[in-house]
C-alpha cells in the first residue's frame, strides 16, 4: 500500500482506511501489516495505512483526520512531542511522558496516549527475561521524543540507576535534573563520549537514538550486558550486530513495535488484540518469519 500524503488524505480515495501511522519518513513502517492482520482476524471492516506528513503540516493533518472521522492513528518520528499540543486531552501516562504515540478520535475530540513505555518494558522482558526494576540502565539518545518518554517511564519504575546520554549534553542534563526530583532512582547525565566508561556501571543499555554509537565508543561492552536497540530494520542493526559479536544478549526494536502496537489496538477497540496474529504478520513483514522468541 502506497503512503498517503496530505493531498490524498483530503481526497479520501479509500474510505476503508480509518487508521494510520504518521511520520516523516514513513514508507519503512511495519505497523500496517501488523495492524491489518489484527483487523482482519477480528473481522473489523477497516484498513490501516501510512501518512507521510512533515512537522509543519502536522496540525493541519490532525484537523483533516478529525473532520473525516478517522478512528485513530499512531505517531512516529518526528511527531511524538509536537502532538502533545495538538490533541484535546491527554491520558495521564502521555501527560507524564510528554509524548504521544497513539491518538483516539471520539466524535471529533482527540485523546492522546503513549504506549511506548509499556511496549519497551514488555519487549525487554520478553527478549531478556529480566525485570526492569532490578537492572541499572544506560539510555542513549535521551534528548529525542522516544528517548525522553523512555527516560520518564523508566524513572517512574525506580530502577536502581538510570544514566542518560545524548549528543546534545544539555538536553540530557536538564532531563536528569527534572527526573531526579520525583524518582527514587539514581539518575544522572553523562557526556556521549563517556559511553565506554558508563558501560562498566550498568547492566542494560537501551538505544533510543537513530544514530548508533560507533564500536570504539562501546569498548566497555561485555558479555554480561543486555543491549536493546529501539531502532528496527529488516536485518540486525549495527548496534545489535556489534553487541552479539561481543557475546552480549541483544535485541532490536521489532518487539517494542509489536507490544506498543498491541496496546494501541486495545485502546482503539476496547478489547484484547489478536496478539499472536499481529506478531506473525509483523515478523513475516520484517523477513523474520522463522525466528523464535
Amino acid at each position: 500500500m502506497n503512503s498517503l500524503t496530505l493531498q490524498t488524505l483530503r481526497e479520501r480515495n479509500d474510505p476503508n482506511i480509518r487508521l494510520l501511522v504518521l511520520g516523516d519518513p514513513i514508507d519503512h513502517s511495519l505497523s500496517p501489516p501488523m495492524h491489518n492482520a489484527g483487523l482482519e482476524s477480528l473481522q473489523l471492516p477497516y484498513v490501516y495505512g501510512r501518512l507521510r506528513i512533515s512537522p509543519e503540516n502536522l496540525r493541519e493533518a490532525f484537523q483533516v483526520l478529525r473532520e473525516q472521522d478517522f478512528l485513530g492513528w499512531n505517531l512516529t518520528l518526528p511527531h511524538k512531542l509536537a502532538a502533545i499540543d495538538i490533541v484535546d486531552q491527554l491520558d495521564p501516562s502521555a501527560a507524564r511522558l510528554q509524548a504521544v504515540n497513539t491518538v483516539v478520535n471520539h466524535s471529533g475530540r482527540l485523546f492522546g496516549f503513549n504506549t511506548d513505555g509499556r511496549g519497551l518494558v514488555a519487549a525487554i522482558g520478553e527478549a531478556f527475561g529480566c525485570a526492569i526494576p532490578s537492572v541499572r540502565i544506560a539510555l542513549l539518545g535521551a534528548g529525542g521524543g522516544a528517548g525522553q518518554a523512555a527516560a520518564r517511564y523508566l524513572a517512574d519504575l525506580n530502577v536502581p540507576a538510570l544514566i542518560l546520554l545524548n549528543r546534545t549534553a544539555a538536553k540530557a542534563e536538564r532531563l536528569a535534573r527534572e527526573l531526579a526530583q520525583s524518582s527514587n532512582s539514581e539518575i544522572r547525565a553523562e557526556p556521549w563520549e563517556n559511553l565506554s566508561k558508563v558501560c562498566c556501571e550498568v547492566d542494560l543499555i537501551v538505544n533510543a537514538s537513530t544514530v548508533a554509537p560507533l564500536p570504539e565508543a562501546l569498548d566497555g561492552l561485555e558479555a554480561r550486558h543486555l543491549v536493546f536497540d529501539m531502532v528496527y530494520t529488516p536485518a540486525e542493526t549495527s548496534l545489535v550486530h556489534f553487541a552479539r559479536k561481543k557475546g552480549a544478549a541483544a535485541a532490536d526494536g521489532l518487539l517494542m513495535l509489536l507490544h506498543q502496537g498491541i496496546f494501541a489496538f486495545e485502546i482503539w477497540f476496547g478489547k484484547p488484540a489478536p496478539a499472536e496474529v499481529m506478531r506473525q504478520a509483523l515478523f513475516t513483514a520484517a523477513g523474520r518469519g522463522g525466528e523464535t522468541l
